[in-house]
């Protein structure tokens, strides 16, 4: 049964309609309702009973007044369902908005606590600490220095290397040596002389016209010191709280041996050449990962200032 017909038993007789200037029917009261609960006609559709000329609205009829009631009460329900839905339509677009709103809020938050943790050193970023500038990075041969044995660079004028003879056959001995061929020293404090840069896997020549391999990449080892110099400055942050009012510069100078490891550091400012300072700058820099490689073995000169200087 046809919706609205169970409710049009009580409609008799055969029905005329009107759409727009059409005249259609006769039909039953029944598929009237039927009509009227389909939308296909309204409340205010004229109607008349078959036979006559006079057509009435359809809630005027009284045959058809209870249907009418009965549709326009179906018609506001159905109003109100399609306003509770098109509420929680926009409820959901305004939480969908909110959300992304949010997601954006929480990533640009995000973005500048990464920042912030960098420049302050939480996460181990390149920026430096406030007050903590580093000069370039100079890299060269490993020297001999005063404090280190291990480590040496022949000096020139007069003097020799260990394992030459003190003369030459048929000449005396030179200025600055013994008969015995052992070297005189006056001091163990001496100036190196400056050395323009030279390229990696070059081959530099000594005053002795020796040649000494040079294999360490100096562009490699700069990208490590610039990708890993924030490490150190936890150390110095942590020597400044020890220290109130520390302002100075910190010269320090480390060897890369040829497993790519630092093996050896100096500190040169003789408040700090042992010490915490010292441990820490030397356990932070055998973590940085240099590259291994042979022949000679890499010194690296570092310079800090910390604070301002008068």
């Amino acid at each position: 049964m046809a919706a609205g017909q169970d409710f049009a038993v009580d409609v008799e007789g055969l029905w005329l309609f009107r759409v727009g200037d059409m005249v259609l029917g006769p039909v039953s009261g029944g598929q009237i309702v039927e009509k009227l609960s389909t939308g296909e006609l309204t409340p205010d559709s004229p109607v008349a009973i078959a036979g006559e000329r006079d057509f009435h609205p359809m809630r005027d009829v009284d045959a058809f007044r209870v249907h009418v009631a009965r549709a326009e009460a179906r018609a506001r329900v159905d109003a109100a369902v399609q306003v509770e839905r098109e509420k929680s339509r926009k409820r959901l677009k305004y939480l969908g908005g909110g959300a992304a709103v949010m997601a954006l809020v929480l990533g640009i938050g995000g973005l500048q606590v990464a920042r912030s943790a960098a420049v302050h050193g939480w996460l181990g970023g390149e920026e430096e600490f406030d007050g903590i500038e580093m000069e370039p990075p100079t890299i060269r041969l490993a020297q001999a220095r005063a404090d280190d044995e291990e480590l040496f660079e022949y000096p020139t004028n007069g003097t020799r290397r260990p394992d030459k003879p003190a003369t030459e056959p048929g000449t005396k001995p030179a200025s600055g040596t013994t008969g015995t061929g052992k070297v005189a020293v006056a001091s163990t404090t001496r100036t190196e002389p400056k050395r323009p840069p030279r390229p990696a896997g070059t081959v530099a020549t000594d005053a002795d016209g020796m040649e000494v391999a040079q294999q360490f990449d100096q562009s490699a080892i700069n990208r490590v010191v610039s990708g890993n110099k924030s490490t150190l400055f936890k150390c110095f942050k942590e020597e400044a709280e020890r220290s109130p009012g520390l302002a100075a510069r910190i010269p320090l100078e480390f060897v890369i041996g040829n497993d790519g490891k630092v093996s050896k550091l100096w500190v040169d400012n003789p408040q700090f050449k042992t010490g915490p300072l010292y441990q820490c700058l030397l356990s932070e820099l055998q973590k940085w990962p240099f590259r291994a490689y042979e022949g000679e073995r890499a010194t690296v000169g570092l310079s800090f200032n910390i604070g301002k200087r008068g």
